[in-house]
């Protein structure tokens, strides 16, 4: 559900505003609040038992998030951070009780894209044992760029959103600057063929 969608129903709400790098709640935190984006982008980064980070998924303008775990009213199982400059609309655990009360027909909505949501990360499981690891990166590389064009990745979050090491990033990336698939332009890239990007496997 995008933010436009429920604006008009919201009655209360605050905004803050977040730098790069800014914790916007935290893992194993109990949710008190709906969050909107904006404007800016939101990482989720999850923090392993054995001290690893994984970077999840991300969210673009008029996204919400940390909703899965405000409605199970169960803590968040990663933390929420700012990848640039990002503003927030905050809207209270009360508001979203009035709202879902007055307007159940949201709420459906809501469970409809919890549901999509499920769908995704199921293909995306099973996508990181059916494909090869330049196959992974090569497709994450065309969804960052296309899904968020104004964001400079790191090849760490490349490598965590791809579920591989940076070392096979750089390698793949590099092969792929080779090939002139690509342009590398400091840590940014630039893509110069699409279609070979899409279908890129060594």
């Amino acid at each position: 559900m995008k933010y436009q969608k429920i604006k008009p129903f919201i009655k209360h709400s605050n905004s803050r505003n977040y730098k790069r790098g800014e914790i916007i709640y935290a893992q194993d935190s109990l949710p008190t609040s709906l969050y909107f984006i904006e404007s800016g982008t939101v990482g989720l980064f999850h923090n392993s038992s054995n001290g690893k980070e994984v970077f999840l998924r991300v969210f673009g303008k008029g996204s919400i998030f940390g909703h899965r775990s405000y409605f199970a009213n169960s803590p968040y199982h990663a933390n929420s951070m700012a990848l640039g400059n990002t503003s927030i609309i905050i809207i209270s655990n009360e508001e979203c009780q009035r709202i879902c009360k007055e307007h159940p027909e949201l709420l459906m909505e809501m469970v409809s894209q919890l549901a999509v949501d499920l769908g995704q990360a199921e293909l995306r499981l099973a996508g990181v044992h059916d494909k090869t690891v330049a196959q992974r990166v090569s497709e994450s590389l065309v969804f960052l760029k296309l899904r968020y064009p104004d964001q400079v990745w790191t090849r760490k979050e490349i490598a965590d959103f791809s579920v591989t090491t940076f070392e096979s990033v750089a390698r793949v990336m590099t092969l792929l600057a080779e090939n002139n698939i690509i342009q590398k332009n400091g840590r940014d890239f630039i893509i110069n063929d699409l279609e070979k990007l899409i279908n890129f496997n060594i």
